[in-house]
Parts: structure tokens; C-alpha cells; sequence
């Protein structure tokens, strides 16, 4: 089942397409800057571009706004609070924080595609306390501190090195 987003424009985002994928190929959805003028962002200048449409994202689903990487390595632009989470309970108009990381100036102009959006299922978890030596997934091998010798024993399945971070710790200071 392919999930339905909700889209309304809003009044800056009159005569822009909605947000699309550049390829069938391609994961997240491309958001084009909704300004009514050009906005000149200098060297570590940042500002809240809007992209023309609220979004109602289904129950189970979030969205995510990355930003576009070939913007931002051809011309510093990137999504300075990446990746902005879209809960499904949002339904303000969508605006996008980018920040100029370049030594010269960035132009944003309407239509300019500033960022992506990509849309994942998510899932709530729960909490389990446990004590500190406890093995919490020995399937996996997380393992929250491995002092305990029965613990090692228990992992040897793993072929990794399994370690306590006081363990790591103790080799670093070691190293230093």
C-alpha cells in the first residue's frame, strides 16, 4: 500500500508544482523554495524558506527534510536543522531553515529546490529498565556493560570484539 500524503497549498505557493520525485529511481521528494523575492544569503547567513503547502503525513509515517546534496556541495546550501521532523500531528505550512556554509553568497530564488523530503514508516518503542551487566538483546549483542566474565561467556557467538565503553575509554586514555 503506498501511503496518501495530504497537501494544501498555501497563498506563496500559488503556480508551484507540487513536491515530486526526480526519478522513479529516487527516495525523497523535492521541495521547491516559495519566496516572492530573491533571498541573498551571505557566508553563515540563514533564513526560513517557505515551500508553498501544508502536509498531512499518515499515522505510522513521519517525514523527514534533508537537504539536497548536490546544493549544498556545489553551493553550501544545507538544511541547518537536518533532518527536520515532520510528525504526523503537523499541520502548519511547511518551511525549510537553510544556512549559506559557502565563503560567497547563495541567491535563493522561487522555484530553486532547497531540500528534500523523504517519508518512512515509524515505530514507538517502549521502555525495559535492566541493570547495568544485563544483557538486553543477546541475539544482537548489545550489550550495556560487559564486566562480568558469565556475560562474555554468553557472547560467544559474536565474532566482533564485544566491549563496554569503559572498556573503549580505558584503550583510548591508554592510547593517549
Amino acid at each position: 500500500m503506498i501511503p496518501k500524503l495530504y497537501i494544501s497549498r498555501t497563498a506563496d505557493g500559488a503556480g508551484l508544482p507540487f513536491p515530486s520525485y526526480t526519478s522513479k529511481h529516487h527516495a525523497a521528494l523535492n521541495l521547491q523554495a516559495a519566496v516572492a523575492t530573491p533571498i541573498r544569503l551571505n557566508k553563515d547567513d540563514r533564513a526560513y524558506v517557505p515551500v508553498g503547502f501544508s502536509i498531512g503525513i499518515p499515522d505510522g509515517f513521519c517525514g523527514l527534510v534533508t537537504s539536497l546534496p548536490s546544493l549544498a556541495f556545489e553551493q553550501g546550501l544545507v538544511v541547518l536543522d537536518a533532518p527536520q521532523i515532520l510528525n504526523p500531528a503537523d499541520r502548519k505550512p511547511l518551511f525549510v531553515l537553510l544556512q549559506n556554509t559557502a565563503p560567497k553568497a547563495v541567491v535563493i530564488h522561487r522555484g530553486l529546490i532547497c531540500a528534500q523530503l523523504l517519508v518512512m514508516p515509524i515505530v514507538q518503542v517502549c521502555w525495559q529498565e535492566v541493570q547495568s551487566h544485563t544483557i538486553v538483546e543477546p541475539t544482537t549483542a548489545i550489550v550495556l556493560d560487559n564486566e562480568l566474565e558469565e556475560d562474555k561467556k554468553k557472547l560467544k557467538f559474536s565474532r566482533r570484539k564485544v566491549r563496554s565503553i569503559r572498556d573503549r575509554y580505558k584503550e583510548e586514555d591508554a592510547e593517549n
